[in-house]
């Protein structure tokens, strides 16, 4: 007997990302160490859930869905924790609310225009279309996504730094990823702005053939 899809081996795996990103949240005041070991254990189980998928044949589209919301909630949990720091809440505030609306206009994009949302079109500017290149495995792409997902940590390890004093080239990392996050806030306001030009075209359409 098959498997129910919600108990498939690689979204157990979604749950537990989900729930460990918000372990890390619980511990981010007192434990720092503990709460960025658990975010870390929460993103590298996005590395293996989609090998396992493909490997046990249990691909699905829960899956996808569970996969794109852990790792909106586990950059969510790091940039809340980040917040406590002074002046980072209205940054946090702005990262986290444009990476939930991305999220929604290229899934609706995805839906509505039957194209996925990371095929890249001529019509890009050409750093949408080098950070998509390879599927994100090119230079410029590697820097992008290494930008996304730790620019929110390493604003929350600042203030907690003698506790990481263990990590080496600091500082560069840290520029490396403050510089790649803005790389990636350019690619999702430019996303955001491709599906809000489509709803805008189709209002349009409608209007016309109404009247």
């Amino acid at each position: 007997m098959s498997l129910p899809i919600a108990l498939y081996i690689p979204n157990l795996l979604g749950y537990a990302r989900i729930v460990s990103a918000f372990v890390g949240l619980h511990f981010a005041e007192t434990h720092p160490r503990l709460a960025v070991g658990t975010w870390i254990f929460s993103a590298s189980l996005d590395l293996l859930d989609g090998a396992l998928a493909r490997a046990l044949n249990q691909t699905s589209s829960l899956g996808i869905l569970l996969d794109i919301v852990a790792d909106n909630i586990l950059r969510t949990t790091i940039w809340i924790a980040a917040a406590h720091t002074d002046g980072l809440r209205l940054q946090a505030c702005l990262v986290i609310s444009l990476e939930w609306i991305t999220m929604l206009s290229t899934q609706l994009h995805a839906t509505q225009s039957g194209s996925h949302w990371k095929s890249s079109q001529e019509k890009d500017p050409w750093i949408v279309r080098a950070v998509f290149a390879n599927n994100f495995r090119g230079p410029l792409g590697i820097w992008t996504i290494y930008g996304l997902f730790s620019c929110g940590l390493f604003l929350y390890l600042v203030p907690h730094r003698e506790h990481f004093e263990m990590i080496p080239f600091f500082d560069a990392l840290k520029y490396l990823a403050y510089s790649g996050r803005m790389i990636s806030a350019y690619v999702e306001i430019w996303l955001t702005l491709g599906y809000l030009r489509l709803v805008i075209d189709r209002d349009t359409k409608k209007s016309e053939k109404d009247s």
